[in-house]
Order: structure tokens, then sequence, then C-alpha cells
């Protein structure tokens, strides 16, 4: 299922973004010392890629169809998915509202912002593994072929009404940017051959 992979390719660079962040936010709680801009382009990535192009393409796409294949949308996969996605909203919102901070950090500030990152992470990789180990699977099996090509052509639609310039080159480089800033060396790193590679079709980029 096309659409799947797609999800799950950007699954990948989320991730590797969200291990950025936890980094980053580690070394500001050490240091004391933040670069706002640099949390601002995190926030820009986790608001527009995470939540408005990737989840908008869950929310209103594969878990629409789902619901009309006859899942609940009140309790189950579908319920926590969304409580899920709820939550990553309000935590993005408050780092946000750290970066726009008009007076300098002071102590409570750069606690927060580590915490906040640290529930950010855990939540995303908790999230990710659910929808990758459990939600995709039951989509595979029980949307039928017709319906399967049905949220293809959907998500088709979703990202072209979404086209906005050059968005893909800006959010993609963003991501890359971030990750090789502040992505932690090691086996954890993907090679540069894969981190190189674009993930197609996002948010109609």
């Amino acid at each position: 299922m096309d659409a799947i992979q797609t999800l799950i390719q950007e699954h990948r660079l989320i991730l590797r973004v969200v291990e950025a962040l936890e980094s980053y936010a580690e070394q500001v709680d050490r240091e004391r010392q933040v670069a706002r801009d640099e949390v601002a382009d995190f926030v820009s990535f986790l608001a527009e890629f995470v939540d408005l192009c990737h989840h908008g393409k869950e929310e209103n796409v594969l878990f629409a169809a789902l619901a009309d294949a006859g899942f609940p949308t009140t309790s189950g996969p579908l319920a926590v998915m969304r409580t899920d996605h709820d939550r990553g909203r309000r935590l993005v919102r408050r780092i946000r509202e750290l970066s726009e901070k008009a007076e300098a950090w002071d102590e409570a500030d750069f606690e927060s912002f580590a915490g906040l990152a640290r529930a950010y992470a855990d939540l995303l990789r908790d999230h990710i593994r659910r929808e990758d180990e459990v939600l995709y699977p039951m989509a595979e099996e029980h949307l039928s072929r017709a319906q399967q090509r049905h949220v293809e052509e959907l998500f088709r639609l979703f990202e072209e009404q979404r086209e906005a310039g050059r968005r893909h080159e800006r959010l993609h480089g963003l991501a890359e940017r971030l990750i090789e800033r502040h992505g932690r060396a090691g086996a954890d790193r993907e090679p540069a051959s894969r981190r190189s590679r674009p993930v197609p079709n996002c948010c109609g980029l």
C-alpha cells in the first residue's frame, strides 16, 4: 500500500529530528544557554511537517477511511492515535511559547524546555511504534484494494491542495540541518547515503 509506505518513510525522518531535538535540549539544559532561533526551527518542523503534513494525512484520510470501514472513532486505535496527536500539539505549543518569550530564560525555562523535549520525544517514539506495528498493518489487512486505492488518491489530493512553492526543499533542508547540528553520533545515526534520500509525497512536496 503506497500510502502506508509514504507514512512509514515520513516516520523515519520525524524520528531523526526528534532525536536531534532531545539532544539539543539536553545540551541547553546542561550549558544553560539557548539559541531561540534554533528552538523556533524545531518548532517549525514539528508544526508544519509532523502535524500539518503527516498527521494531516493520517487524520483527514487514513483514519477517515478506517472509520468508514467500521473502526470505532471514540475508542480503540483511532481514538488513541488522535489523543497522541493532540498531546503532541500541546507540547509543541508550549515549546513555541518558550521560543517566543520576550525575556531571557530563567532556570525554570531551561528545565521546562528539557522536560518538554523529552516528553515529546517519548510520545513520538511510542506513537510511531504503535502505528508502524499495529495501526498500519491493520489498515492494510482490513481495507480492500479499492479502499486502499482511494486512500492513495486522497493522499495525492491532500498533498496537491497544500502545495506551497518550495516547501519541500525548505522543510527537508531544515530537517537535515537540525539533524546535522544536533543528531547523536554513533550507531543510531543513519549513513549519509540514506540521510540524503528525500521522503516522497509529503504534504504536496
